[in-house]
């Protein structure tokens, strides 16, 4: 309790000012790629003992030769009630969610001859959403992240190197929609553009009643793979900081079914509800791709992490005379700050941005405070092997 206490003043500013960032985003239903950042603090001497800080650490320059297992199960919940309150409805807002975390690296010390790793990551997120205007729950996040990298640490430079990455990122559960009220959903054509939804463009429309729900994706649609291969730089590894970037080339392939659709409506005060068809094959893309991830403590119970990633394809079967060159534009960003009040809780802002034109020209928004609980059945420590 006293430890709790002492940090009191700490979780108070850190959600004053994630509530400020909140209000300069908006939600959407989003997938993005990016771990937990979570800390778990030895209560005697402060030292971080997991997580991704202890990752950071570890795979620092000198890891020893082993598997380096971790696994992190949470979840959140988010409960708020209003009456009376100009703006918005009455009633109570739920949120509930689901995190499965979890990370698998081998690592072979060669000594003077460097060191070559193999790390594996995957992340499950879902989470539902209750409002007083929508009788059932709906999906509010919903991903499911797998990356596999392979990474050479050069002799004696060892932040420098050649890396190898695939990555597979899709949702779970079949995408719908649900209004409040009665509306026409209007099913415009793959190359429609936002700007554009002429009735040439139309391919048909639907009247959906107030609370009924209409599919839009099925389940693990769309399904988006992506390959790159190219130059890691971790120039500083600490625990109060750390940075690490790559560039090089990359691949990426999107694939959606014949009955499936995303959202582009950009006027809420009209009765109708816009849809683009995603089309039924795979859309294929080869270019440039650069990320950068900081991350780090300020003091033992609050840690932050940036992640920002930018892919330009140049060659690919898409339209280029839909997609000029800004429109080609895939970039990601997440921000991420969480304050830990024991080895089982913390409180988490985060702030998820994502722009994937070959999905939807719309910037995605996920914006969240939530109070999270977990544990960690491994943390990270060496297993050794043969």
């Amino acid at each position: 309790m006293l430890q709790i206490t002492k940090r009191l003043p700490l979780m108070m500013g850190a959600l004053v000012a994630a509530g400020t960032l909140s209000t300069a985003a908006f939600a959407q239903d989003n997938s993005f790629v990016q771990g937990d950042s979570s800390v778990t603090i030895d209560v005697e001497n402060a030292v971080i003992k997991d997580s991704a800080l202890e990752e950071t650490v570890k795979k620092g320059f000198s890891r020893d030769t082993g598997l380096y297992p971790k696994l992190h199960i949470g979840g959140s919940a988010q409960m708020g009630y209003n009456k009376d309150v100009d703006g918005v409805d009455d009633g109570i807002n739920f949120t509930f969610g689901l995190l499965l975390s979890g990370a698998l690296d081998l690592v072979k010390n060669f000594g003077n001859s460097g060191a070559l790793e193999w790390q594996n990551a995957l992340i499950i997120e879902d989470q539902m959403s209750k409002t007083p205007t929508i009788d059932s729950f709906i999906k509010s996040k919903d991903k499911l992240d797998f990356q596999s990298t392979v990474l050479y640490r050069i002799p004696k430079v060892e932040w420098l190197g050649p890396f190898l990455r695939f990555q597979l990122t899709t949702s779970i559960f079949p995408g719908s929609y649900i209004s409040a009220t009665p509306v026409t959903v209007r099913f415009y054509q793959e190359d429609t553009a936002i700007d554009g939804k002429a009735d040439t463009k139309l391919i048909k429309t639907q009247e959906i009643d107030a609370q009924e729900s209409i599919k839009l994706a099925s389940a693990g649609i769309p399904l988006t793979l992506k390959e790159s291969v190219g130059l890691f730089m971790d120039p500083y590894q600490s625990v109060p900081f750390s940075a690490s970037f790559k560039v090089g080339v990359a691949g990426q392939e999107l694939y959606a079914d014949g009955d499936s659709y995303t959202a582009f409506d950009d006027d809420d005060s009209d009765a109708y509800y816009d849809v683009r068809y995603l089309g039924d094959s795979w859309t294929t893309s080869v270019g440039v791709e650069g990320s950068l991830n900081f991350k780090g403590v300020l003091v033992d119970c609050f840690n932050w992490e940036l992640y920002g990633r930018i892919y330009y394809p140049f060659e690919g079967n898409f339209d280029k005379e839909k997609y000029d060159e800004v429109d080609r534009i895939h970039a990601e960003v997440m921000a991420k700050i969480s304050v830990k009040i024991s080895d089982w809780g913390s409180f988490d802002y985060s702030l998820e941005i994502k722009r994937d034109p070959f999905v939807t020209l719309d910037w995605q928004i996920t914006n969240n405070i939530l109070f999270t609980v977990g544990f960690d059945p491994w943390k990270g420590e060496k297993v050794a092997i043969d």
